[in-house]
């Protein structure tokens, strides 16, 4: 698995996510004190959550595909995306 500094701050993780083609939903962050926002584009669904960096990827059935331990993806170019949109490169 790729190593990172850290997570990245949660408007730079909104900015990227605008530049990967994602919608952001932060209802329940900024309505309810939930920990986590919501990215959907037309693939996928990704559950952040803005506390500890971890997060969940739902394929457009709502199945889960993917989370932040999925390390048999990390070759994979999409998932690549994401780490990039929620994490520091070392």
């Amino acid at each position: 698995m790729e190593k990172f500094k850290g997570k990245r701050k949660l408007e730079d993780v909104g900015e990227n996510a605008k530049k990967n083609g994602y919608r952001i939903d932060t209802t329940d962050f900024h309505k309810k004190g939930s920990d986590y926002i919501y990215l959907t584009n037309k693939d996928r669904r990704i559950a952040y959550n803005t506390f500890n960096g971890s997060f969940m990827i739902y394929d457009s059935k709502g199945k889960c595909i993917a989370n932040h331990k999925s390390e048999e993806l990390d070759n994979e170019d999409w998932y690549q995306e994401i780490l990039d949109m929620f994490y520091v490169p070392s």
